[in-house]
């Protein structure tokens, strides 16, 4: 949803630290639920549009945190 707006308005290029791909495999590896929404590539919401990220460093630190929110 955000990718999209991001997308509609024209504000360029999108950073992000992980991706929607590895918050899924997080949760299952956790036997948490997957998202009550549908994950898509940013790319497929907003094709050609400069992307880069998952950020290695970051997506860890992001990692950590939905560990440490689940217990797991």
């Amino acid at each position: 949803m955000c990718a999209a707006a991001h997308g509609r308005v024209g504000l360029g290029r999108i950073v992000y630290a992980s991706s929607s791909e590895q918050l899924t495999a997080w949760l299952a590896d956790m036997g948490v639920p997957p998202p009550p929404v549908r994950t898509l590539p940013i790319q497929d919401i907003v094709p050609g549009l400069p992307v880069e990220g998952p950020i290695p460093g970051l997506a860890e630190q992001v990692h950590d945190l939905h560990r440490r929110f689940y217990g797991a």
